[in-house]
């Protein structure tokens, strides 16, 4: 639009505008209850620039002129209509380039203060002046009239300006990132203060003026609903269309009850609308902080990609469309990251996710890339055959794969691996399941040899058999949450224990909700995957003391009650102080406790193992290091860690007598077990042919079916014929019938 047609809009926009506030004034002697020359001003001089609030000024002063038909009155509106709001915005825009505002309470706080103690001001005191000159009001003071004006001009600037920029797809304040501001009047409001009016009307009309006044003051709360409801320029529209009928009301009541009355109605209309503009302010504020907080949890802050969150989301929403297209979704694990981590420094790994980062996000016809993880992302992209997943993966990781970083003491090499899945328009599938797939997908490329690549599609197989695996955890956790655990026990040959009493291991059992056995082999592997492991060794432990404090005759007869630790547990620093506690609860003497660590978790975390070990050794529990020989460790490990018994792994005892391998390798530990104090223990004796070899070896401590498979703890105490130390030489070995027959379900865990 050219400037001649716009300052010919804006000047008539602003007659127009003074026209109505005549008409709305009903004739009110006092003169006008809401002056909109200056809005009009202010908001083209905000819109278009500052030169803009002329032509609303000269929009002013020909209604002046239409209106008295005085020279000097004109002069008086054409000043008070543009030098006031020139100033405001003058002030508003250099306060702005001094600090920005840094949210939009802070922008409509500037514009109200602007206003009320600038621009009104101003105009109130060129209006009075010209008033005074041209006589038009004898009889009224120049303080009342300079008084009278300051409110009409502040109402008609904060009432009328923000809803002229609404009209101009502006504001008084940035706009609201996401909001739905649509332009248009809140119905719920209008109807109700339209009720409001009508009712003042009517106590007004039958003598109640008093009250009728008062039921005026119910607009604040529909002010505050409409402000807290909606976008800026609805709120500005509303709060407008809604005020009008106030001010009609209050004048008609004026007319017969005093010339105040009209100008309180304005008092009450400015400060209501300085409420709603404040209002809405703080809830526009308050929704732009949950946005971006809910953006932020979405969002991964190192990369800039979406974080698996996001990603869930962003699936979810793709999964449930009626024509969505078929996907793809890309793993890419960085396998050596951590390692890079290390030796690089935080910063070239840092760098090394951004341009991985980059690189996902350059790919052609991808909707959302995502950071899982530390070296773990996702990209989802529309494709309609596994050859083109397959393409982009191959693409990805000939890109990533190899490249070389620079550390102090040499280079390393980026080692990547990439899955990838085709999903499928006619699957029904979730996000989780999805993303379940994917890292299933991924861990079968990390497995494989170069290329480290693995895609395929999607089948109703594959899902099913994925949430049957979930199920299987989610049964394995609900057993653990609900205590529904038992403690078997496998008695040890221990030639220190006295006679009548036992030593043995404690075994865990967990059952259904039917009543049926879980076999250890179900349960042990899926609690180890969910990470379950501390929660049911925590349980194992609770019920063990918790038995042998119930059943103290049995309490007396046990040496030694060997309990395992998972890899979690040990990592766990809050385990000891647990354990400390449950033996102090039940009085179990501690010298009767063995706990048993594992050599591969041991030394795959050597650190927690051996703070596990020196707490658990200083309140005088036992400590085994089990399965040794398995983990591939060398002998520092058992100089390393202060323990009292050694169990020798059963892959070297079942065929210690066709192997002589094996016989060196028990023959070897027993020597270095020897000359470290540490008590060898053999574990999976399961004939007395094995059982001869070991105590000619010098094995005394034996544990396997021969001498009696896993039964449950109290069943133990209960059987007739003990197996004591007393060995081969004074006893013969026990009989299978010597123990209560197994259940043909239970294994040794």
């Amino acid at each position: 639009m050219g400037a001649l047609p716009r300052a010919l809009i804006v000047a008539a926009v602003a007659f127009m505008s003074c026209l109505l506030a005549g008409i709305l004034s009903l004739g009110n002697p006092a003169g006008l209850v809401i002056w909109p020359g200056a809005a009009v001003a202010m908001a083209a001089g905000w819109r278009f620039g500052m030169r803009w609030t002329l032509p609303a000024a000269l929009g002013a002063a020909a209604w002046a002129v239409f209106h008295q038909a005085s020279a000097p009155l004109a002069i008086a509106a054409f000043a008070a209509s543009c030098a006031g709001p020139a100033l405001a915005i003058h002030a508003i825009r250099r306060l702005a380039a001094w600090k920005p505002a840094d949210h939009r309470l802070e922008a409509v706080f500037r514009f109200v203060v602007a206003v009320a103690f600038l621009a009104a001001p101003i105009d109130a005191l060129l209006a009075a002046a010209g008033a005074s000159i041209a006589n038009v009001l004898p009889g009224t003071g120049g303080a009342g009239y300079f008084a009278g004006w300051w409110l009409i001009d502040a109402l008609g600037m904060m009432l009328l300006t923000p809803a002229f920029l609404a009209c101009c797809e502006g504001g008084v304040a940035e706009p609201e990132p996401g909001a739905a501001d649509s332009l248009h009047v809140d119905s719920g409001a209008l109807l109700l203060t339209l009720g409001v009016a009508a009712a003042s009307l009517a106590l007004h009309h039958f003598g109640s003026a008093p009250h009728g006044s008062a039921l005026l003051f119910f607009w604040f709360p529909i002010v505050a609903w409409t402000a807290v409801r909606l976008g800026e320029r609805a709120t500005a529209l509303t709060l407008l269309v809604t005020a009008l009928p106030l001010l009609v009301v209050r004048t008609l009541q004026g007319q017969a009850g005093g010339t105040e009355l009209p100008l309180e109605g304005s008092l009450l209309v400015l400060c209501a609308t300085l409420v709603g503009l404040l209002m809405q302010a703080v809830a526009a504020d308050r929704r732009f902080a949950l946005a971006r907080v809910a953006e932020q949890a979405r969002q991964d802050l190192t990369t800039g990609l979406l974080n698996d969150r996001g990603l869930l989301a962003e699936l979810g929403t793709c999964l449930v469309a009626a024509d969505r297209p078929n996907y793809g979704l890309v793993g890419v694990h960085i396998g050596n990251f951590d390692t890079i981590h290390d030796l690089c420094g935080p910063i070239q790994a840092l760098q090394l996710e951004q341009s991985a980062a980059m690189l996902l996000s350059r790919q052609p016809g991808g909707v959302r890339a995502a950071r899982l993880s530390s070296g773990r992302f996702a990209l989802l992209v529309p494709a309609d055959t596994v050859a083109q997943v397959r393409s982009l993966a191959r693409e990805i990781y000939s890109q990533l794969n190899g490249q070389v970083y620079k550390a102090d003491h040499g280079s390393i090499r980026l080692q990547a691996s990439v899955g990838g899945l085709l999903l499928d328009r006619q699957v029904l599938i979730d996000a989780e399941d999805c993303l379940l797939s994917l890292s299933d997908a991924m861990a079968i490329a990390a497995s494989v040899r170069d290329p480290q690549l693995f895609v395929e599609p999607l089948s109703q197989t594959m899902i099913d058999a994925r949430r049957a695996h979930q199920g299987k955890i989610e049964h394995i956790r609900s057993a653990i949450r609900e205590q529904r655990l038992e403690v078997h026990a496998q008695p040890i040959v221990d030639p220190e224990a006295p006679l009548g009493m036992l030593s043995f291991e404690i075994l865990t059992r967990l059952r259904n909700l039917d009543g049926a056995m879980i076999r250890p082999p179900e349960f042990l592997p899926l609690a180890v995957q969910a990470q379950m492991t501390v929660e049911l060794d925590r349980g194992v432990i609770q019920k063990v003391f918790a038995w042998l404090a119930a059943h103290p005759v049995e309490l007396a007869r046990t040496h030694k009650c060997s309990i395992n630790l998972s890899g979690l547990t040990m990592s766990d620093g809050s385990v000891p102080a647990f354990i400390r506690e449950q033996r102090a609860l039940h009085a179990i003497p501690a010298e009767k406790i063995v706990f048993e660590i594992t050599e591969s978790e041991a030394i795959r975390n050597p650190g927690a193992a051996s703070r596990l070990v020196d707490d658990l050794k200083a309140d005088g529990f036992g400590i085994a290091l089990d399965d040794f020989g398995t983990g591939l460790a060398t002998f520092e490990y058992l100089k390393r860690f202060p323990i009292d018994y050694l169990k020798i792994d059963g892959s070297f005892i079942r065929n210690l007598i066709s192997n002589p391998i094996d016989e060196e390798i028990v023959l070897s530990t027993v020597r270095v077990a020897r000359r470290l104090k540490v008590r060898p223990i053999a574990e999976h004796v399961h004939n007395q042919e094995i059982y001869d070899r070991l105590r000619t070896l010098g094995v005394e401590y034996v544990q396997g079916e021969l001498i009696g498979t896993p039964v449950p703890l109290e069943t133990l105490f209960q059987a007739e014929r003990m197996w004591t130390s007393s060995g081969p030489d004074t006893r013969s070995a026990p009989a299978a019938s010597a123990w209560p027959a197994p259940d043909q379900q239970l294994t040794s865990s």
